[in-house]
C-alpha cells in the first residue's frame, strides 16, 4: 500500500537534532524561555506538526528529549524567579495543601435552654 499524506519535511533525525541544537543556542544567545511552539516557529512548522513527529519512532527520542528539556528549564525557571512557581510545582507532583482549622465558636446560652426546655 502507498504511503499517503504530504511528504515529510525533515529527512532525518540528525536533521532536527541540527536544528533544535541551533534553537537551543538561539534561546541562549537571546536569554529567551523554552517552549515547543518556540521550537515549532524556529523550524518553520506548526506546532502539530512537531507533536505529529513525535508519534514517528525515528523522530520520538529527539522530540521527547527536547519537550522534557522545557519541563526542564520551565520548572527551574519557576523556581527561581517566583515562590508560586515551587508550589504550583509541588502539586503537579501530588502534594497538596493541608489546613488545619480549630472551631472555637461557643453556643448561644438561649440556645442551650431550649434545648432544655425540649429534652424536658
Amino acid at each position: 500500500m502507498a504511503k499517503v499524506g504530504r511528504p515529510k519535511i525533515f529527512k532525518s533525525v540528525k536533521e532536527i537534532d541540527d536544528k533544535v541544537d541551533k534553537y537551543k543556542a538561539y534561546l541562549k544567545d537571546n536569554a529567551e524561555p523554552p517552549t515547543m511552539a518556540g521550537l515549532a516557529y524556529f523550524l518553520e512548522v506548526d506546532r502539530k506538526t512537531l507533536y505529529n513527529y513525535s508519534k514517528d519512532e525515528d523522530f520520538f527520542p529527539t522530540i521527547k528529549k527536547y519537550r522534557d528539556w522545557v519541563t526542564m528549564k520551565l520548572e527551574e525557571m519557576s523556581i527561581k524567579l517566583t515562590g508560586g512557581g515551587t508550589i504550583f510545582l509541588l502539586k503537579n507532583y501530588g502534594y497538596t495543601d493541608k489546613q488545619e482549622i480549630e472551631n472555637t465558636i461557643k453556643v448561644n446560652p438561649l440556645d442551650e435552654l431550649i434545648k432544655d426546655i425540649k429534652d424536658e
